[in-house]
C-alpha cells in the first residue's frame, strides 16, 4: 500500500508537467541571400520542414525546441538591363535546431526569439550553369544562428509565422571575395526570411 501511495505522489506532478507539453510538425518556404559574397538580394528560394516540442511555463510564456531541415544560400540571375549575363547559384543544406522563447499577446499572436544551431549537411554551387571543379574555401561544420519572428494562431491547431534568421557566426572564413566583418568574425553570413505553418497535435491551451 505504501508503494502505491508513493507512486501516486510521483505520478501527479509528472502528469501535470506532461499536460504543459505539446508537439507538432512544421513546413514553410524560404528566401535567402549570403552576406559577404558580392551577390545582393533575396533571390534564392528554398524550403524547410521538421518537427517541434513546446513547453508552456506560464499563461503567456513558452519554450519551443525544433529540429528541421532548411535550405539556405544565394542566387544571381542574368540582368538584361545592365548586360550582365553571369549567373550564380549556391544551395546550402542545414539541419537547424532552434530553441525559442515565445510570448503570447492579443490572445492569438506570439513573438519569438532565440538561438539555433546549424549543422552543415552539404552544398551545391553553380556558375553560368556549370559546377566549379572544386570548392576552395570549405563551409563551417557547425554554426550559430539568431532567430526573431512573429506568429499567429489561425485555429487551435494551426499557426502561421514569419521569421528573420541571421548567422551569428560566419559560415565561411575571410578567404572569400567580398567577406564582411560582423561582430568578431570576417566571412560570409546566411541572411534568411521564411514563412511557415505549424500544426500542433494537441489543441492550443488558452
Amino acid at each position: 500500500m505504501n508503494k502505491i501511495v508513493l507512486l501516486l505522489f510521483l505520478f501527479i506532478p509528472l502528469a501535470g508537467l506532461a499536460q504543459r507539453f505539446n508537439g507538432g510538425i512544421l513546413a514553410g518556404g524560404v528566401i535567402s541571400q549570403v552576406d559577404g559574397d558580392n551577390n545582393q538580394g533575396y533571390h534564392k528560394v528554398g524550403y524547410l520542414g521538421g518537427a517541434f516540442v513546446s513547453l508552456k511555463i506560464s499563461p503567456r510564456s513558452s519554450f519551443q525546441l525544433e529540429m528541421e531541415y532548411i535550405q539556405k544560400g544565394a542566387r544571381k540571375n542574368a540582368d538584361t538591363l545592365t548586360n550582365m549575363d553571369t549567373t550564380f547559384l549556391n544551395r546550402l543544406h542545414y539541419l537547424e535546431i532552434p530553441l525559442l522563447y515565445q510570448y503570447t499577446f492579443a490572445k492569438r499572436f506570439q513573438a519569438e526569439i532565440g538561438p539555433a544551431a546549424d549543422v552543415f549537411l552539404g552544398s551545391y554551387e553553380e556558375v553560368n550553369g556549370l559546377e566549379p571543379p572544386y570548392l576552395t574555401v570549405p563551409y563551417q561544420t557547425v554554426t550559430l544562428t539568431g532567430i526573431i519572428g512573429i506568429t499567429c494562431f489561425i485555429t487551435d491547431h494551426l499557426k502561421a509565422g514569419f521569421r528573420f534568421n541571421y548567422s551569428l557566426m560566419s559560415i565561411r572564413t575571410d578567404y572569400v571575395a567580398g567577406a564582411r566583418k560582423i561582430l568578431f568574425e570576417t566571412g560570409q553570413y546566411n541572411n534568411v526570411l521564411s514563412l511557415g505553418l505549424s500544426w500542433y497535435f494537441k489543441p492550443r491551451d488558452y
